[in-house]
């Protein structure tokens, strides 16, 4: 499986979200946001978005599609 920088920055951006480091969340949040204004993957930022929502109390679960060009 071939790892991409936008995915790690999802991924790290996910685990913040689990761990309830809000702060740093933040800034990972506008990373991503960033991403998907330049046009390379708006599928992240809906699912960052998704992450937000989620009761605590339910596992955190949403996954990005990879059916997008480019993604392996």
């Amino acid at each position: 499986m071939e790892r991409s920088l936008h995915g790690d920055v999802f991924a790290a951006f996910k685990r913040c979200c689990e761990e309830e480091e809000f702060e740093l969340a933040e800034h990972l949040l506008r990373a991503i946001e960033a991403i998907a204004e330049q046009g390379a993957d708006s599928e992240l930022l809906d699912a960052a978005y998704a992450l937000l929502v989620l009761p605590r109390d339910r596992p955190l679960c949403v996954r990005p599609s990879r059916e997008k060009a480019g993604s392996k």
